[in-house]
């Protein structure tokens, strides 16, 4: 990631002056990024006052898998530490969810270089904490919850799917229930209202079809990778109704075509 920094820098700037004449509202704070990213001296300074943090999460399969957050302004340290505690659990949980080995043998976070949040890859990239909780409202998505939306796009490319996994894993670090109604945060779901679509349709389907169907029907699409930005595809729902019971197919298909991103 050393290596690697004053080419991320130079993307960082440019993905953040991208941001500036569409976000108005933002313009601060995208000044202030972009401002800190035209420093001379930012990569130097990474590596001479040591930016970065470094963990291990424990692989179900009994792999230390390192964790890996660099970050760019001393003021972050306190953060970018907790940030790692974070995502230590989010990894065994995933692989616990999808009954898979975790796919990359490192997680790299770039935490404070950029506005907005994306993952994938066993890599996230994260604007800081204080930046979110400052520009969003008290209706936002945790922070938590960001980091593990962006780990869990390691495993699920489709935004919808991905934001149950988040809901599912967050919730579950935090409450020990894999039930919805017992959860903390669902992003304002209603159950059961027919307008659902996306993230609530799918807590939706949770209730219908129970928490062991949910894991097998996520388990057996998980190898067609459904896309981000598209609607789920005929093979997709096809393998996620076979773990459905032939009874409530129809209500569950239904549901499914609200997934749309």
């Amino acid at each position: 990631m050393l290596g690697d920094l004053p080419t991320y820098i130079t993307q960082a700037l440019a993905q953040n002056q991208d941001l500036l004449p569409r976000n108005p509202q933002l313009a601060s704070q995208l000044q202030a990024k972009i401002a800190m990213l035209q420093m001379p001296s930012l990569a130097a300074d990474i590596r001479s006052a040591s930016r970065w943090v470094e963990s291990q999460a424990r692989s179900r399969d009994g792999r230390s898998i390192p964790i890996v957050l660099i970050y760019p302004l001393e003021s972050m340290r306190a953060e970018a530490s907790l940030a790692v505690q974070t995502v230590e659990p989010v990894l065994p949980a995933l692989e616990t969810f999808y009954d898979r080995a975790f796919p990359t043998s490192v997680v790299r976070v770039w935490c404070g270089f950029v506005m907005g949040n994306t993952g994938g890859g066993g890599t996230i990239y994260t604007e800081d904490r204080l930046t979110y909780e400052s520009r969003t409202g008290a209706d936002r998505l945790p922070y938590d919850a960001i980091l593990t939306h962006e780990l869990g796009h390691t495993y699920m490319p489709n935004e919808a799917l991905n934001q149950f996994v988040e809901l599912y894993v967050y919730n579950l670090i935090r409450t020990g229930s894999n039930d919805p109604q017992q959860w903390v945060f669902t992003r304002s779901w209603r159950p059961g209202l027919s307008s659902n679509t996306g993230s609530a349709a799918l807590l939706d389907v949770r209730q219908i079809i129970g928490n062991d169907a949910m894991l097998r029907a996520y388990r057996a699409i998980y190898p067609l990778q459904p896309a981000y930005g598209q609607p789920l595809s005929a093979a997709v729902v096809q393998a996620f109704l076979t773990q459905v019971p032939t009874p409530l197919q129809t209500q569950v298909s239904s549901k499914l075509a609200t997934i749309i991103a």
